[in-house]
């Protein structure tokens, strides 16, 4: 069964993070990354969402203003109105998180790169930030660096399916690492209730290919 790198696009995160308490309520009614699901999982509670924050009424209505630039593709409007954000409230991570993504879609990668370290250093518990740097770094083909952050991730918070998934299609596509994929893979059907048939195929392509190394069909 023929597997696919799957390019995910950047989700702008509908997220306020506070740096004391490392954890945000959700807000405004964008789409949200992948990490900042359930606040548990099978392995544990996601730090992400444990500890809650409050976040200014202002904050939040500044940062609804910001993403409705956001969904509107207002690039640059998108950016005011986030570096506003960051001079004013430096403790939230969300802001820069999404001025990191914004700096992406634009192409300035520099930047990206600048807020999406910001990002961390202000909230070092926000899984999303981890998984989009990954994605960034893999999309750089920068993949040990992928991979550092990924596993970075992991050590947060083991029980992020996505976090597994990711690093499971960098093992897999682009470093050839098949049994580290393997594992990675069986993990986010575990976590998932193994609903995903795409990976479940790719599971079973990767086990005839160790079984095929195994036997000396394959170097």
């Amino acid at each position: 069964m023929m597997r696919y790198a799957l390019f995910l696009p950047a989700m702008f995160v509908a997220l306020l993070l506070g740096a004391c308490a490392h954890q945000p309520p959700a807000v405004g009614t964008g789409p949200q990354s992948r990490a900042a699901g359930s606040a548990a999982s099978p392995a544990g509670p996601n730090p992400y969402l444990e500890g809650r924050g409050t976040v200014p009424d202002a904050a939040q209505r500044q940062f609804e203003q910001a993403q409705a630039r956001i969904d509107a593709r207002q690039w640059q409007d998108a950016l005011r109105e986030l570096q506003a954000l960051t001079q004013a409230y430096p403790e939230l991570s969300g802001p820069a998180l999404n001025l990191a993504l914004v700096y992406q879609q634009t192409g300035d990668p520099g930047q990206a790169q600048h807020w999406f370290l910001q990002s961390l250093s202000i909230n070092p518990d926000n899984i999303a930030a981890y998984n989009e740097y990954g994605i960034f770094l893999r999309k750089q083909g920068r993949f040990r660096e992928a991979e550092t952050v990924y596993l970075q991730a992991l050590d947060r918070w083991a029980g992020c399916a996505d976090t597994h998934l990711d690093i499971g299609i960098l093992y897999d596509l682009y470093l050839g690492e098949r049994d580290k994929a393997l594992q990675h893979y069986r993990r986010y059907q575990s976590l998932t209730g193994e609903q995903d048939r795409v990976v479940a195929g790719w599971i079973t392509d990767l086990e005839h290919q160790e079984m095929a190394v195994a036997t000396g069909r394959l170097p």
